[in-house]
């Protein structure tokens, strides 16, 4: 129940943290960094943007998540499985970020599920 759970948290965490840093990125416009010092400005402007600092929490949740997964399985489990956060991120993308997916993208989805699945049902 323990795998189940870490796996799960890891797998919602770590999707919404990569919409919440795709969306923070997007208001924030495009970061052009082409000297040194042109890095404390942009890394200023991106760590006051809400999205950016609540993506960046998630994705320390995901990652606690998925040290506790470690705990109960071998990585060679656990880490094909968080693939599937590919599948919510994709989902997430198209619904919240009114992405188009294509086909092929779908495709490519079908396909890291059914790996996430054949090794679900080999552990």
């Amino acid at each position: 129940m323990e795998i189940a759970i870490s796996l799960a948290c890891a797998i919602l965490f770590g999707a919404v943290g990569d919409i919440l840093l795709s969306r923070g990125m997007r208001q924030n416009g495009e970061v052009e960094i082409r000297r040194l010092s042109d890095l404390p400005r942009n890394i200023g402007i991106i760590v006051r943007t809400p999205c950016i600092i609540s993506g960046i929490i998630s994705l320390m949740f995901y990652f606690f998540s998925y040290l506790a997964a470690l705990a109960y399985t071998d990585v060679s489990v656990a880490a094909p499985l968080t693939a599937l956060s590919y599948v919510l991120v994709t989902i997430f993308a198209a619904v919240w970020m009114h992405e188009r997916v294509n086909p092929a993208r779908w495709a490519g989805v079908a396909i890291v599920t059914l790996g996430a699945v054949c090794v679900g049902l080999s552990s």
